[in-house]
């Protein structure tokens, strides 16, 4: 402890300080500092967390610093080489970016070691049925068994001390592990403030306090969001962007059950402030108690944005369930049901393929593990600042795509427009919300449609949806890719090949082409191959359009006439007629 210096305290001091005020009593700062790109440094390295919080008892300030001595920097080359007879733990392996991770790990070497994946334990679904189940899908069969061994589903819980292992598990993992991938996270923008600080702020301590027991600890990669700083504008850095409040004190207060009485929308606005959800508000939280906890560690966060499908790796157009993310509003617009998108035709979309993301994570992985770091790197996983894409061409690549590769059914001709205020909501109720209502009953009869849920019940997730991501199609983000350019030109060639995440040479017609093909073939278990007969359907399917246009003008018409003779009828008929077609 150095009782004199702003930028180190003694762990006890820092608990026996906070513990004074009682969490329930807390309140949102009224006078906060300015957003500043910093590296935060009050706590160090060395805080062993707040003691009621019952942390399990990690690395003290000596022990770090003999680890760090005495760490044997890889002098591999290579990605390949780094992971040779690595032991690597996954958090996140179950869903969509940790599936492709898993897949990527057992192609980066024959002889990596064996890969530990925190699965949570449920009554229903054994842990080995599950990465069981995880293992069968199509990115992994041409693994063999023996390769497919090194999967193993470790049990636990995310935010518990030690993720609640047993005594013989957690020695094991200590003994063994080399390398960390932490992808967990509640990722839905609406999750509660207490529900999102658990998972996403206290699981990352969770492995941080794990990366501090291994005594061979090559890497720990963070799998973080580029718009963890979607409160800021401008160039956004490569830093980290310091938070407004506590990390420490945000994990005591999800511990405080008497903090959370009566707390309202009102109460958890007063903390996310000027950030649009919980999830970029912990994101934000998490990397600012990584900077914090990882000083001189290799460690490393990765920052993806909008992450779609795969462009090349394990296979083109993987897309999992496709119901993650902005994937969602491809499958359901790849059926008609989805037809509109709300933002500015100039705005940006900053889509990423999910392969470049894993790419960049296991050659951050290399990075940090083969020379000395006084802080973590980070870098940006994204394509605005390279090859930006516009949402008004996007709207035209997903309408021509999918004109190429029509699926085998769908409820309506799929194209999507812009569209903004009054004429996106009304389009919204007029032809999304009422025909789905009429829909349910030939789904219900005829097995048409989406699997899982009725298109009535897929408008309001795409309602809710919409509006939660409208934030991020309105706004100018720009992400700087810096670091990230600067780490790939020291890449060896082979890896600038096979690990490729530039995404200036993206194009981006073709990625939605294998993204759309990889719905109708994972998704929808449709054929991958377009044929004659999809071209044909796709023609009816055109002139039925044209002859709906016909067709609500004859209502219009005969409707208007009987009631107000003819002049008067017609006028107001094709007023109408022109402004639902516009619409």
């Amino acid at each position: 402890c150095e009782p004199n210096s702003n930028h180190f305290a003694c762990p006890l001091q820092l608990a026996a300080e906070r513990l004074k005020t009682p969490t329930s009593k807390l309140a949102p700062p009224t006078n906060l500092e300015p957003y500043t790109m910093a590296v935060i440094t009050e706590h160090g390295s060395n805080n062993n967390n707040i003691n009621n919080l019952n942390h399990s008892k990690v690395a003290s300030t000596a022990d770090t610093a003999t680890n760090l001595n005495h760490r044997q920097l890889s002098t591999a080359l290579n990605v390949p080489e780094f992971f040779a007879h690595k032991n690597v733990f996954v958090t996140g392996g179950t869903g969509f970016l940790g599936t492709v991770l898993i897949e990527a790990l057992l192609d980066t070497h024959p002889d990596i070691g064996t890969i530990y994946v925190l699965v949570r334990g449920k009554r229903k679904f054994d842990p080995n049925e599950r990465i069981n189940r995880l293992l069968q899908k199509p990115i992994f069969q041409k693994y063999n068994e023996k390769t497919l061994a090194k999967v193993v589903p470790v049990v636990g819980e995310l935010s518990e001390p030690n993720f609640n292992f047993t005594p013989e598990l957690l020695e094991e993992l200590i003994d063994n592990v080399n390398v960390i991938y932490h992808s967990a996270a509640t990722i839905k923008f609406s999750s509660p403030l207490r529900t999102a600080i658990r998972t996403n702020l206290t699981g990352t301590m969770r492995t941080i306090e794990l990366a501090k027991q291994l005594k061979h600890l090559s890497a720990y990669i963070y799998c973080s969001t580029a718009f963890c700083n979607s409160n800021n504008r401008g160039l956004i850095a490569e830093e980290v962007y310091k938070s407004q409040f506590d990390p420490y004190e945000m994990m005591k207060m999800a511990e405080d059950d008497d903090a959370w009485i009566d707390f309202t929308d009102q109460k958890c606005k007063g903390y996310t402030r000027d950030h649009p959800n919980t999830y970029t508000f912990t994101k934000n939280l998490s990397e600012n108690l990584l900077m914090a906890e990882m000083s001189g560690l290799p460690a490393a966060i990765v920052r993806p944005s909008i992450v779609y499908g795969t462009l090349e790796h394990p296979m083109k157009g993987w897309v999992g369930n496709a119901n993650s993310g902005h994937l969602g509003f491809l499958a359901g617009f790849v059926k008609g049901i989805f037809r509109t998108m709300c933002g500015r035709a100039n705005a940006v979309i900053d889509i990423i393929p999910c392969d470049y993301v894993i790419n960049s994570s296991l050659v951050m992985g290399w990075y940090v593990g083969t020379r000395h770091l006084d802080k973590p790197e980070i870098i940006h996983c994204t394509s605005g600042e390279v090859n930006p894409l516009t949402l008004s061409e996007f709207c035209t690549i997903i309408n021509d795509s999918v004109e190429r590769h029509p699926p085998n059914s769908f409820v309506w001709k799929p194209a999507t427009k812009l569209r903004n205020g009054w004429r996106y909501n009304l389009f919204f109720y007029l032809f999304h919300l009422l025909p789905a209502m009429i829909f349910i009953i030939p789904e219900k009869l005829f097995g048409i449609g989406m699997p899982q849920h009725t298109a009535y019940e897929y408008m309001r997730v795409f309602q809710k949806g919409t509006k939660a991501f409208d934030y991020f199609l309105d706004k100018d983000f720009r992400y700087s890719l810096k670091n990230a350019l600067r780490i790939s030109s020291i890449m060896h060639e082979s890896d600038r090949k096979r690990y490729n995440f530039d995404a200036s040479l993206c194009d981006w017609s073709e990625f939605i082409d294998r993204c759309l093909i990889g719905i109708r073939r994972f998704y929808f278990k449709e054929s991958a191959v377009t044929t004659q007969w999809h071209r044909n359907l796709w023609k009816a399917f055109n002139i039925l359009h044209y002859a709906g246009f016909a067709a609500i003008f004859a209502v219009l018409y005969f409707s208007l006439t009987s009631f107000l003779g003819l002049q008067i009828g017609l006028t107001l008929a094709v007023l109408i007629w022109g402004f639902l077609v516009w619409l």
